[in-house]
């Protein structure tokens, strides 16, 4: 089962402003790419430099300003002691997630389809097959602006054996350029415990196409 760190360390890198934050929530913003989105204020927010310390030590200083320049990303953990180790984690007492906005190639682009969008974080369609997989929700999307993909809600069962809940929620926009992404996860005794947070911060991504 592919694992969200692959992504991570594959450098899709984030460049994140925190608009604000209240009492109850970070308010995060990815003003250039018009894309927003919001996560309980007792949970901690990783910003690429973050993300690229911890996981791209290998990039030269300019492979790493390269992912700076073209892509965003944010990750949060909701632990008592938050780490980057907790994204993807299969036995994740506590929920984790990761914000991307990804600029496509023409080779990106042209292999997009709603079958890869579904699969973008972990090979679903597979662990289907195997009746490793259960979709609990799923949901082709057609936004304002042109915007499309799907959301789904899916428990995994690992090679370890836990079962894992992931909500994601992946779009592209109209031109084809740029993928959006939202993804949380953690055990599925976790999920169910979070339901109300973690729907909180899947119903506050937003993308605008102005």
């Amino acid at each position: 089962m592919r694992r969200v760190v692959t992504l991570i360390a594959a450098g899709l890198v984030a460049v994140v402003a925190v608009a604000g934050c209240s009492s109850d929530y970070h308010y995060v913003s990815n003003s250039g790419d018009r894309t927003y989105f919001k996560v309980p204020s007792k949970w901690k927010l990783f910003d690429e430099n973050d993300i690229l310390d911890g996981m791209g030590r290998n990039l030269t200083d300019a492979q790493r300003q390269q992912e700076l320049d073209q892509n965003w990303r944010v990750a949060f953990d909701a632990a008592p002691k938050p780490t980057l180790r907790h994204l993807g984690a299969t036995s994740a007492k506590d929920p984790s997630g990761l914000a991307v906005v990804r600029n496509l190639t023409f080779d990106a682009a042209d292999g997009l389809s709603l079958s890869s969008l579904r699969n973008y974080f972990f090979d679903v369609d597979t662990a289907l097959q195997d009746e490793t997989g259960e979709i609990v929700a799923y949901d082709e999307l057609q936004l304002n602006g042109g915007f499309h993909g799907s959301h789904l809600v899916a428990n995994l069962t690992m090679s370890d054996g836990n079962v894992m809940t992931i909500d994601q929620t992946v779009l592209v926009d109209q031109a084809t350029t740029k993928l959006y992404a939202l993804l949380v996860s953690c055990s599925n005794v976790c999920y169910e415990k979070n339901s109300g947070d973690i729907k909180k911060v899947v119903d506050s991504w937003t993308v605008r196409d102005k």
